[in-house]
């Protein structure tokens, strides 16, 4: 008589098995259409939000900038050359001394007063870019100031729309490379204000900056600087044979507005994100 099985001797029962087949969840019904627009509505809202600030920013930029810029550039005048006839004399010599010591490996120096500066730019083809937006108009023992009218873009909307900045710009001179540039410390605009602003954004003035390239003018000379100093009506150039150039950059400007913009882009993206996984995690406890 054979045995009976005993419980151990009895095939495992699937658990997940039932007197039907298995039941497969519908991938259809699994999903979640409503999660699916919640991020896409997000989405949209956001890219919505970020043109239409980016529009608002430009406009108010113009709005701006137009209480203390006109509609025309100021007229900047030149030395007159004929009348200024021996100080060009002079400054021709000052020059030469200092190409035939810095050639010789000895110790070069250049003083130049505002009035020698203009006289260059009027005299000299190299700085011509220069003629018409930039005058030196007094030196003291801290700053130089600098009579300008520089073009800037106008109105949005127009592409041959320009605003002129005619003014004072006083500035910090300094030396890097053998490039001499201006770190702007305020711009005086009679009868209106700058906005201080406008002067944080504003990058250092960098005129010598297309100069360095030109091997057959100033160029190579500039690139020998070592020292730049000012003295009471005075701007004092130096080459010292011992010494390397200067090799610091221009300090980077702090973007005021720019960063603004960054973190409320960044808080807007996080916004999305959180939004986007909440809307899932609800979408996924739904199915």
């Amino acid at each position: 008589m054979p045995e009976p099985l005993s419980q151990s001797d009895l095939p495992p029962e699937n658990p997940h098995s039932d007197d039907g087949d298995a039941k497969e969840p519908d991938p259809i019904r699994a999903q979640n259409p409503g999660a699916g627009c919640i991020i896409l509505v997000v989405a949209l809202t956001s890219l919505a939000f970020l043109i239409g600030f980016g529009i608002w920013s430009l406009f108010k930029q113009h709005r701006e900038i137009t209480k203390f810029t006109a509609t025309a550039p100021q007229e900047i005048a030149l030395p007159d050359l004929e009348s200024n006839a021996s100080a060009m004399i002079q400054l021709n010599a000052a020059l030469e001394t200092f190409r035939t010591e810095a050639g010789n490996k000895r110790t070069a120096t250049l003083r130049l007063s505002p009035a020698e500066i203009n006289l260059a730019l009027a005299a000299f083809e190299d700085f011509g870019e220069l003629r018409q937006t930039f005058s030196v108009k007094k030196i003291t023992r801290e700053e130089v100031h600098i009579e300008i009218s520089f073009r800037m873009r106008g109105s949005p909307l127009d592409s041959d729309d320009y605003r002129y900045l005619n003014g004072t710009m006083v500035t910090n001179p300094e030396l890097s490379g053998g490039e001499i540039f201006f770190t702007v410390d305020r711009i005086e605009v009679p009868g209106k204000s700058v906005p201080d602003g406008f002067v944080g954004v504003f990058p250092p003035y960098r005129p010598a900056q297309v100069y360095l390239a030109n091997e057959e003018g100033v160029g190579p000379w500039m690139r020998k600087l070592t020292s730049l100093s000012l003295e009471e009506g005075f701007l004092t150039l130096s080459i010292e044979p011992s010494e390397l150039p200067p090799e610091s950059e221009p300090e980077e400007i702090q973007f005021g507005h720019i960063l603004r913009a960054v973190i409320l882009f960044t808080l807007v993206v996080l916004a999305f994100v959180a939004t986007a996984i909440f809307a899932f995690k609800k979408g996924r406890k739904r199915s």
